[in-house]
């Protein structure tokens, strides 16, 4: 291991904040108990910000180290905010007894101004707030996982496969935006 992983391990450890570690067994996060040349002793964590147990990792195995990027702060944003971000899920009031399409689901997010995830044909699944919806068509006020604007879509309505309300996903990031006061007193399209 090189100075300057050996460097960003101890500020991990003494700043007590999760590390990403790209191994040759895959892929790791958690904190550093301690390190020595030959070997790190890591708290792993899941990607939903939850401890799981105690790993060593044989340190000539370690390819990249990563620390204080998007990724990691927020996996410690969700480990520091369980109640909202694993909360029960809210689902949309009024609708247990109507019959439910794509387009009913997507005008009642509109209305309630909820954060919305699509499913779509691509690999690209959208996160984000409707801004406008007409009989075939949707836009899409965007955001990433980490909750940075991203743009607005036109979507076809017949390429939405599914409509997520309320997961994990989008609870952390309607919760990113909170923080950030992004949608406080504002209506997508504004």
């Amino acid at each position: 291991m090189g100075a300057l992983q050996t460097d960003m391990l101890q500020r991990a450890q003494r700043n007590r904040r999760v590390v990403s570690l790209q191994t040759s067994g895959g892929l790791f996060l958690g904190y550093v108990l301690s390190h020595n040349p030959e070997l790190l002793v890591l708290r792993t964590i899941t990607r939903q910000g939850l401890l799981t147990g105690v790993r060593t990792i044989s340190v000539n195995t370690i390819s990249q180290v990563h620390f204080d990027d998007r990724y990691v702060r927020l996996i410690e944003f969700k480990e520091h905010n369980p109640e909202a971000v694993y909360g029960l899920p809210a689902a949309p009031d009024g609708l247990e007894n109507q019959y439910l399409t794509v387009p009913v689901l997507l005008q009642r997010a509109q209305e309630v101004h909820q954060l919305v995830m699509l499913e779509t044909p691509t690999d690209a699944d959208l996160y984000g707030y409707v801004v406008r919806l007409t009989d075939d068509e949707l836009l899409l006020e965007v955001y990433t996982q980490y909750g940075e604007p991203d743009g607005r879509t036109v979507l076809n309505l017949d390429d939405v496969r599914s409509v997520i309300w309320s997961d994990e996903d989008t609870r952390t990031i309607e919760l990113l935006l909170k923080e950030r006061g992004t949608t406080e007193g504002r209506t997508p399209g504004a």
